[in-house]
């Protein structure tokens, strides 16, 4: 039995496709098919949607990495500070 070519997968021309890439458009069977959240995707669009997704988080931790920096500054000088008062207060008792 052959498919019509209108209804044929892009990858498999003897398969029924069952489903249309959102991203370029091809026409999938069930085995080229990868749905995310309902959302159907042809394995090369897949694939660049999961490489993009792993650079993005590789941007995301790179970017955050200053901000802990500064976290970890503000806390070392606040538990510094809070040091040296207590210090005071015990070495000039009374003073306020």
């Amino acid at each position: 039995m052959t498919v019509a070519a209108a209804a044929a997968c892009q990858n498999h021309p003897s398969r029924e496709a069952i489903g249309i890439c959102v991203e370029c458009r091809a026409r999938i069977c069930s085995e080229c098919v990868t749905k995310v959240d309902g959302i159907n995707y042809c394995v090369a669009c897949y694939a660049r949607l999961a490489d993009h997704g792993a650079r993005r988080r590789e941007a995301d931790e790179v970017a955050s990495r200053p901000a802990l920096a500064y976290l970890a500054a503000a806390g070392a000088l606040l538990l510094a500070t809070l040091l040296v008062w207590g210090l005071l207060e015990v070495a000039l008792p009374g003073g306020g």
